[in-house]
């Protein structure tokens, strides 16, 4: 009886046992089930923050690009402006024309009236940009509703979003480019299908009138999932509203849920495998998300937001001692995609990307910033150093084209910036090295370093750029001219312009301290026409004297071959004056041939400065790497021999090399001019060779107008002697 008692409740226990366990069972599929529910949850929760976040940044990205545009339209018109005030006006409808088919508007007008200047909405979803002429006139470009919508229309998300304007409102007034049923924003503002959506659009208007942006995600009338994000720009005035469909980030994570769903409810033991999976579907989804936001699309690399990313996490990882950022241009990029086919530019830049990861080791960085710039994070901060790795990148990157049968030299500039704490931003990191890649290419380097040298020299690049207006106006610039001498018969011949600036403070500002500064800042185009005039009013002052008239030459800068009339410019000062075209030579460096992007449109403005009766020279010849080809192509009256020609001491090789090009020139009929001697013998070298003219100190230094005069006088008489 005990007995059976006892198996009883051990029977009992037992079931009592089974039933907990059942239940811990049951509870711990419920937690488990809970917990991935839970989890699920949380994840398309960041999921949702994420897409919402990705978003953000790619609207505001788009965002500030339109700004951008719509101020460079602004600035477009400035141009036109300018240019208007030169144009006759019969010549000003077809001006106008070719201006607006250049930048980028619909038509370019003059209108009567005042208008506030800016961008402005028209009818039918067209928007016009004016600036003022003067008090009653006022220039206005207009762009059509298409050529809108092809500036707003973002290209992320697989061409899946759709790009709009709004007013504050919420009212579209620049429409989507297509009409995609379930993408319809007008409805978000007038339907109200529930409470939650009701006061999230009242929310995003309010938001929207205080020029704040946002997003929010709510379901189409067709159940699709929508995300809508909304940035003002031009200042508030209009919102730009980017629509998204939930799904296109998300279709890898509903599936996952789906099937999720359907194995927990069959079997217990696949909530391990379906967790390992949602973590691996929430890898890969994450994976693809970051392709996009952080790997460049050619190159495979790290992109301009993957590079910043990436190296701040390695300098707050590892530190940043002894390291530097480096920003890498590709110099004349634009002339092989000009001169081959896209495929081979592209076909250069993976090249370009192979040869600097195989140039860097752990922990260092490579990635591709935009176009044809490049940006490394390296270890080493000594200038020597760096420049011995641009050496060898480069040696390794003609290899690989070598060895591609990509037949012609890439070079590049680099600039670096030592990094002096890993705190600061890598934003203004980069665009200190890019700062230094541009001072490397305005002076031949291949790489230079952002230091305080260069600071200073930044700083006084901008002093003198400020001080340019008012030096040109109160005279503080001079032309003095420097003889070419005939050598055969020992006479001035000719006579080259050159500019000095006199400072009322500083004294005289050499030449090489703000010629190149100008030529950067595009300022050398009114000084250039500043020396111009003034070679005008000293050949009609020769005129009026009485005196014999000779060929003066007058520097012509690259940046004078984007104007369409410069030219026209020249015309009218030369006849303003009276003089003859023929007097005044325009030189042309070899560098024009190479910064144009088509070779063509160089060799037509040489043809017309021929037709509006001017002579054109090549200026440092024999600098560059294609002197003899741009004999061959282009119609020029002379060259100048440039000063490499004339070392101190000329050797046996180098008087051959001369003796060789001044045959070849006289055989093209062209007139040489050498420029830069200094001694006797170079001077007696070219005479005896048949050299036209000569131009240097062993003659004469520049001189001041009337210095020139008195030693036209000497030598015409024959009493010029050397010192």
């Amino acid at each position: 009886m005990r007995t059976k008692r006892i198996f009883g409740e051990l029977e009992q226990g037992l079931n009592r046992n089974e039933k907990w366990e059942i239940l811990g069972q049951i509870l711990v599929f419920a937690a488990v089930l809970l917990g991935v529910i839970f989890l699920m949850q949380r994840l398309r929760m960041a999921i949702d923050r994420k897409t919402q976040s990705y978003l953000t940044d790619v609207a505001l990205q788009n965002a500030y690009r339109i700004d951008e545009k719509l101020q460079a339209l602004q600035q477009n018109l400035e141009l036109v402006k300018e240019h208007l005030e030169h144009e006759t006006e019969a010549r000003r409808p077809a001006f106008l024309l070719s201006a607006a088919d250049l930048f980028g508007f619909d038509t370019l007008s003059i209108q009567q009236g005042e208008a506030e200047a800016g961008v402005h909405l028209c009818e039918n979803q067209q928007i016009e940009v004016t600036i003022p002429i003067d008090d009653e006139h006022q220039l206005t470009g207009r762009m059509s509703q298409q050529r809108i919508q092809r500036m707003i229309q973002s290209q992320s998300f697989g061409g899946e979003s759709l790009s709009c304007i709004a007013d504050t409102q919420g009212k579209v007034i620049i429409s989507p480019t297509s009409s995609v049923p379930f993408m319809k924003l007008d409805e978000i503002f007038v339907e109200k299908r529930d409470a939650k959506v009701t006061s999230d659009i009242k929310q995003m208007q309010q938001r929207m009138q205080r020029g704040e942006r946002g997003v929010i995600q709510f379901t189409a009338r067709d159940q699709s999932e929508l995300v809508l994000s909304y940035i003002p720009i031009q200042n508030g005035k209009w919102v730009l509203l980017t629509l998204v469909p939930a799904a296109y980030m998300s279709r890898e994570v509903d599936l996952y849920a789906f099937w999720n769903c359907v194995v927990l409810a069959l079997l217990l033991v696949f909530c391990a495998l379906i967790l390992l999976l949602s973590l691996y579907r929430g890898w890969k989804h994450r994976r693809r998300l970051s392709e996009i936001a952080f790997v460049d699309a050619l190159t495979g690399a790290l992109n301009h937001s993957g590079f910043q990313m990436l190296c701040q996490r390695r300098l707050e990882t590892a530190g940043c001692s002894g390291q530097s950022i480096l920003f890498i241009n590709l110099k004349h990029f634009k002339l092989i995609n000009e001169n081959y086919r896209s495929e081979i530019g592209n076909q250069v830049l993976k090249i370009f990307m192979e040869c600097l990861q195989d140039s860097i080791a752990e922990p260092e960085l490579a990635g591709r910033i935009e176009a044809d710039h490049f940006a490394l994070l390296v270890r080493g901060q000594d200038l020597e150093q760096l420049r011995a790795r641009m050496i060898q990148l480069q040696k390794a990157v003609q290899a690989k084209l070598t060895e591609q049968k990509i037949g012609f030299s890439l070079t590049f500039n680099a600039g670096f910036y030592a990094i002096e704490s890993p705190s600061q931003d890598i934003q203004v990191m980069l665009g200190r090295a890019k700062t230094a890649c541009w001072s490397a290419k305005k002076q031949e380097l291949l790489i230079c370093q952002y230091d305080q040298q260069l600071i200073d020299a930044l700083r006084h690049e901008h002093a003198l750029a400020e001080a340019f207006p008012e030096a040109l106006r109160s005279g503080q610039f001079m032309i003095v001219l420097q003889p070419k001498v005939d050598p055969q018969k020992e006479q001035v011949a000719g006579a080259e312009a050159l500019i000095r600036w006199k400072h009322p403070e500083k004294g005289m500002i050499s030449p090489a301290q703000f010629i190149s500064v100008f030529e950067n800042n595009g300022l050398i185009v009114q000084l250039d026409y500043f020396v111009f005039e003034h070679v005008c009013m000293q050949l009609a002052a020769w005129q009026k004297a009485g005196k014999k008239q000779i060929p003066i030459s007058v520097n012509l800068s690259r940046h004078h071959f984007k104007n369409f009339d410069f030219l026209n410019r020249l015309q009218t000062l030369a006849a303003r004056y009276q003089v003859d075209p023929s007097l005044i030579e325009l030189e042309i460096t070899e560098s024009i041939f190479f910064d144009e992007p088509s070779i063509e449109r160089v060799k037509q403005i040489v043809h017309q400065i021929h037709q509006a009766g001017f002579t054109c020279s090549l200026d440092d010849f024999g600098s560059g790497y294609s002197s003899l080809g741009l004999l061959k192509e282009f119609e020029i009256d002379a060259i100048k021999l440039d000063r490499v020609f004339f070392p101190e001491v000329l050797d046996h090789r180098s008087r051959v090399v001369i003796e060789g090009i001044i045959a070849l020139a006289k055989n093209l009929n062209l007139e040489i001019v050498a420029e830069g001697v200094e001694h006797a013998d170079q001077a007696a070298f070219l005479c005896e060779i048949g050299c036209d003219r000569i131009q240097g100190y062993y003659y004469s230094p520049p001189l001041a107008p009337d210095a020139f005069d008195s030693l036209r006088e000497q030598m015409d008489h024959g009493c010029w002697k050397s010192s």
